[in-house]
């Protein structure tokens, strides 16, 4: 299990996230619904050890180290005049069984120089990466985002083949429909903190759901 415990983030004296409470069971999908400005890539970046916080996050009742996690951000930077192949091998050697289907899937030029892929290509890319590191928590900001209709159902599939690995992933999104199809709870987030969270059976509810 992750528990995050009365998790705090400021900016310049403004309170971002305010003692946030969120506990992810081991092989759980847990949406985060927030509108832009709400905090989730803060939250997101907290787990990450990429900015400074008070609480607690805790994995198996141990402190959780940015080692267990595989982050998925919303806009992904690749080193200029680097082809797709080149990049990949610095997870793990792409010949790796489990990701081949994949990488066919995807269709991606893997010889072809990133910075002349599209920001959709980009983002399949990014996500093959972060699935080779094979981590056991798994965070997607927006992977919707630029990414075509066959794209959003591979995703799905992806998403759920990391929940029966058992693995934890916490996805945010804009288009509510994508975490109604993946998520087994949805996490609203609104002034630094968690104020409800929904259970799939509750999802009706959130069909017109405006802050």
């Amino acid at each position: 299990m992750l528990e995050v415990r009365n998790l705090n983030v400021s900016f310049k004296n403004q309170k971002v996230l305010q003692d946030f409470n969120l506990n992810i069971e081991n092989g759980e999908i847990v949406g985060i619904l927030g509108k832009n400005g709400a905090g989730k890539t803060t939250f997101f970046e907290s787990l990450y050890r990429s900015v400074k916080f008070s609480g607690e996050v805790i994995l198996e009742n141990q402190h959780l180290k940015r080692e267990q996690i595989s982050y998925l951000e919303t806009e992904n930077y690749f080193y200029p005049y680097i082809t797709g192949k080149e990049y990949l091998s610095y997870f793990k050697e792409i010949n790796n069984s489990k990701y081949i289907e994949l990488i066919e899937k995807f269709n991606l030029p893997l010889n072809k120089f990133v910075q002349y892929y599209s920001s959709g290509m980009q983002k399949k890319l990014a996500l093959i990466g972060m699935l080779l590191l094979d981590k056991p928590i798994n965070i997607l900001d927006e992977p919707f985002n630029g990414v075509d209709f066959e794209g959003v159902h591979i995703l799905y599939d992806i998403i759920g083949n990391l929940k029966s690995e058992n693995k934890i992933v916490i996805v945010s999104s804009h288009i509510i429909e994508t975490l109604f199809h993946t998520c087994d709870k949805i996490a609203i987030l609104q002034n630094g903190q968690i104020e409800k969270i929904y259970e799939k059976s509750e999802y009706e509810q959130l069909q017109n759901f405006k802050f």
